[in-house]
This record gives C-alpha cells, structure tokens and sequence, in this order.
C-alpha cells in the first residue's frame, strides 16, 4: 500500500513537471512563431530534452562534486554582502550565510537561489530554436546568460534589502517573475534577430541623350 501510494505521488509530481515544461516551452513557441515559423512538436520535443538534460547535469554535479555549487553558493553571498554594504546595510557574512543588522535577520543561499533552473530554460529554449545560425546562437547564449546572472544577484540583493527595510518577504513573489523574465529576454533575443533590414535604394539609371 505504501509502494503504491509512493508511485502515485511520483506519477503525480511528474505530470505536474512534464505539464509546466510543455506549457513553457508552449509560450516560448509562441513568442518565437512571431519570427520564426517551425513545426510546434519538434519545437517541444528539442525544448524538453535540452532542459531535462541540464537539469540533470546539474543534479549529477550536485552529487558527484558537491564542492561546485558550494563554491557559487560563497561566492554569491560575498557578492550580496558587498553590494548590501555599498547600501548602508550592516551585515556580516560567514559561508553562504547573510546577517543583516537592526533588525537581525539571517539569510542562506541555497542551491535553488543560485537560478539555475531559470539558466537551463533559457538555454533550452535557444537551443530548441532550430532556424538560426551557430554564431546567432552562442551570441543569444552569452547575452542572455549574463542579463540572467546580473538579473538573479538583483533578486537576491533586492530580496534582502527590502525584507530588512519593511519587513515584507518579497523573495516569494519573484518566483512569479522570474519565468516571465527568462521569456523577455528570449523575446528581446528573437527580436534582435529579426530586425529588419534597411531597404537599399537602387540608384537610377542615367541615359545620356545625343
């Protein structure tokens, strides 16, 4: 009974996960079909391996060398704390651990904050887009990558420094945003691609009359 119950509860978390992929990468379609017009189904299945496969690279490196997310676990923190610092914020911080002062409040980077998943559906879905070059590609990749990673140590600083003024855990409610973020970034990338180019006026012809 208990084995049974154990497979229902999985089969139920995986149709949820399987269920929020696909609707995802439905809205990445979308937003892409705009510019680029490809068949939604290969479209899907390409999203979803590429996001499966990276979430499961990370969940290996998480197992196998646990030293690499506690690395950028520290460093995320010494990188909040200094920023908090510029603010005015007392704070002190010891691993991946943040003290703010007046009042005390202890904040942990986990895992979760490092915004891994909101990298791996970026990546996916660059990489389900098929009608485009490898040097279109890698730019989108770098570009939009690095916007992600300087928009995650804002949520997290924000997060913090709002919480410590008002009081008010605002970390919850970007978990709202954070997925309509990834989307405006890959709009802005498929949008960069698809600018149009400047009509070339073809200079007139002269006819020389005798």
């Amino acid at each position: 009974m208990f084995l049974s119950n154990w497979a229902i509860e999985l089969a139920f978390v995986l149709a949820v996960l399987i269920g929020v992929i696909a609707g995802f990468a439905a809205i990445g379609y979308f937003i892409a079909a705009r510019n680029f017009k490809q068949p939604f189904l290969g479209f899907l299945i390409r999203y979803t391996i590429a996001f499966l496969l990276l979430i499961g690279l990370e969940m290996a490196i998480s197992a196998l060398a646990p030293s690499v997310h506690n690395t950028l676990q520290h460093a995320t923190a010494s990188f909040v704390g200094w920023i908090l610092g510029l603010a005015g914020v007392s704070h002190s911080v010891l691993d991946s651990q943040i003290t703010v002062n007046d009042p005390l409040l202890i904040f942990d980077i986990s895992v979760a904050c490092l915004g891994g998943v909101l990298f791996w559906a970026y990546i996916a879905l660059v990489l389900a887009e098929s009608r485009v070059t490898r040097r279109q590609r890698l730019i989108g990749l770098i570009a939009g990558l690095v916007i992600l990673v300087a928009f995650n140590l804002f949520r997290i600083t924000i997060s913090i420094y709002l919480e410590w003024r008002t009081g008010v855990n605002v970390h919850n409610y970007f978990y709202l945003f954070n997925m309509v973020f990834v989307l405006l970034v890959w709009a802005g990338w498929l949008r960069i691609l698809k600018k149009p180019k400047k009509p070339t006026t073809a200079t007139p012809a002269t006819e020389n009359i005798k």
